[in-house]
């Protein structure tokens, strides 16, 4: 049986252009369709019908679906969906199967610049997995900096070449827990060094601490280093000519970052009372028009990913809680699943390890799970 595929872009473009001629059709089962989907998609679940060889059943579930739309089939990593889409196509339909399926859509980027007086902020956001990266460029030259890298270091580069820039540093605000980071790739790649938070990793790899450090210029350009612990202990965050705040997974447009992750249910609430104390005692008495970019996202659909600080306290019920006592509360009760795959993922990039492209796309399937909430 033969079946078309169709690559991540290629979907992504088809959404963006012709949305209303596609149906998007998960196959999996419900669980796992509830628990991360392309938006706008729909499940129909014969996955389990097609390992059990029921082709009668599948074609019975199938036949549901309107036969004047283009059907595209997504599943895990793009293997099964294939033979749906193949039996769809001899029902009548036309469809394809996307390629990787929901491992290759986590390749997807849009990207956003934002313009402030001396600088722009490049926002590259990954559209599966929710998170983000940043290429902070001065608008004096070609000088640039990278924050939070993802595996996908060709996207970062095709940009800075496209548009003739310099990169002079790449820096982490944190160890990720939920994907890898790009930045000892790039690091390697490129020749330029890597920045971290030496207490934020194991230390027996090459990079530069920001541990001590308190400003990094870019051109006339001032990026402020602050320690913002709360998510982890040596969380930074990087406030640029105080006007732009990239602050790793301190808050995120949705709650404030989760403070359990690789930690004891007793430091899960001395994390979450320190997150409070960080917000308030730090954030807090930034101006309220400083424009805040996290490094995730979970369900917002504001683009780019981005809010001042005025607007996130007003629309964010954490950041509104006064006392201590209620925010560690609110933020260490129901709080969600833990990202797939966290403790392999935290391990390998507190040793800067270099993973194995295939390798690290498997432990990095599914939804980031960085909100507390």
């Amino acid at each position: 049986m033969g079946s078309n595929i169709l690559s991540p872009f290629e979907l992504k473009e088809l959404i963006k252009h012709r949305k209303n001629e596609i149906i998007i059709t998960d196959i999996r089962e419900v669980h796992e369709f509830n628990d991360w989907n392309i938006a706008d998609s729909i499940n129909i679940p014969v996955n389990s019908l097609l390992v059990q060889g029921d082709y009668r059943g599948m074609k019975k579930e199938l036949c549901k679906l309107p036969k004047d739309k283009f059907i595209i089939t997504v599943c895990m990593r793009g293997i099964n969906s294939q033979v749906i889409s193949s039996v769809l196509n001899e029902m009548g339909y036309m469809s394809a199967s996307l390629e990787k399926g929901m491992k290759g859509w986590n390749e997807n980027f849009d990207v956003y610049e934002i313009n402030f007086p001396d600088f722009v902020i490049v926002q590259f956001v990954r559209v599966g997995k929710g998170c983000l990266s940043y290429i902070i460029i001065s608008k004096k030259s070609t000088n640039a900096v990278l924050i939070e890298p993802s595996i996908f270091t060709s996207e970062y580069i095709n940009y800075i070449d496209a548009h003739k820039l310099t990169l002079t540093k790449i820096l982490d605000t944190h160890a990720h827990a939920d994907h890898f980071s790009g930045g000892m790739a790039l690091s390697k790649e490129t020749g330029i060094d890597y920045y971290i938070n030496s207490a934020d990793v194991d230390g027996d790899f090459r990079f530069k601490s920001l541990l001590g450090m308190h400003e990094i210029k870019l051109d006339e350009v001032v990026i402020n280093i602050i320690p913002t612990p709360g998510h982890t202990d040596g969380s930074l965050s990087f406030l640029i000519d105080n006007k732009a705040l990239v602050c790793g997974d301190l808050m995120l447009l949705e709650s404030p970052g989760r403070p359990d992750l690789a930690r004891t249910k007793e430091d899960t609430i001395k994390g979450a009372g320190i997150l409070f104390d960080t917000l308030h005692n730090i954030i807090f008495k930034l101006e309220e028009s400083v424009k805040i970019f996290p490094s995730h996202f979970t369900k917002t659909e504001l683009r780019p990913v981005v809010l001042s600080l005025g607007e996130l306290k007003n629309q964010c019920k954490p950041l509104q809680m006064t006392q201590k006592e209620e925010f560690i509360e609110y933020l260490t009760s129901n709080i969600p699943l833990t990202p797939p795959n966290y403790e392999s993922i935290k391990k390998f990039n507190k040793a800067g390890a270099i993973i194995p492209m295939d390798y690290a796309e498997d432990l990095e399937i599914g939804p980031n799970r960085c909100a507390a909430r």
